[in-house]
């Protein structure tokens, strides 16, 4: 197969997510229609709606393409390429009203994400990226923060929907987070929060529980902003991981406080 230029494929990706983010802010009415809900999740009609928006666009220019998505996988083996898509991350903000929430696609090539675009319509923010330019917000570069000391840091963190109380080295985690940095963030969404980190508003970031589909185009993203990205797939899914992201001089420090609780 022959190979489509980063231009083509960031395009599309930005077009991809657009789709699904509109379709969602044009629906926010229906932001409590339910397709099922968990002890710390939800899933949403309009989930399963803006992946569709998404995949179509996809579609129309890589029909051959394959598809990794939060609510929709389409594997086809006979293509390199395969997008990662999340329709809506942040979908319990989303479902509250809380504008803190994003649709995110990115195209990778036999595993390789080469491109993705995060996009944020409550707050008409596009961020881009592929592997050969830097990071843009609505076409503006981006940098991130260059704080010196973990202890002058403000990190944005989540908890996973599958906390439990066998998950505690989680919460000691966090516990050390909150005692080694200025100030630690629950924000809602990975994918926004990675994309802040990369537009200089956060120092760092530490997850565990992500999916591939909640940090590709944003982990892409910041990593072109000047950001170093680590990524610590768990046992149980291929596709799930702690990811660690932050500029060069705090990584050690995020990286110690992660080893420390396996």
């Amino acid at each position: 197969m022959n190979d489509i230029s980063l231009t083509h494929l960031l395009q599309v990706a930005i077009r991809a997510a657009q789709a699904a983010g509109t379709h969602a802010l044009e629906n926010k009415q229906r932001r409590t229609e339910t397709n099922e809900t968990f002890d710390h999740d939800i899933k949403l009609v309009l989930d399963v709606e803006c992946q569709k928006m998404a995949e179509q666009v996809i579609a129309f220019e890589f029909p051959d393409h394959g598809i990794l998505g939060e609510e929709d996988v389409r594997l086809n083996k006979a293509s390199d390429y395969e997008w990662v898509i999340d329709p809506i991350d942040g979908t319990m903000n989303f479902s509250h009203g809380f504008e803190y929430w994003c649709s995110s696609v990115a195209v990778r090539k036999n595993t390789k994400v080469l491109a993705g675009c995060v996009y944020a319509p409550e707050f008409n923010s596009c961020y881009t990226a592929h592997i050969e330019d830097v990071a843009k917000l609505n076409g503006r570069p981006l940098q991130i923060s260059d704080t010196k000391r973990l202890q002058d840091a403000m990190v944005f963190s989540g908890i996973s929907k599958h906390m439990n109380s066998s998950t505690e080295p989680h919460f000691e985690r966090f516990r050390m987070l909150e005692l080694e940095t200025k100030k630690v963030r629950i924000n809602g969404a990975a994918a926004l929060d990675l994309c802040r980190l990369a537009d200089g508003t956060c120092d760092g970031f530490f997850e565990a529980g992500l999916y591939l589909w909640d940090y590709a185009a944003a982990g892409l993203i910041a990593e072109q902003a000047g950001a170093t990205l680590s990524i610590y797939p768990t046992q149980n899914d291929e596709h799930e991981a702690t990811v660690l992201c932050s500029n060069k001089n705090l990584m050690d420090g995020l990286r110690a406080i992660y080893t420390e609780c396996i």
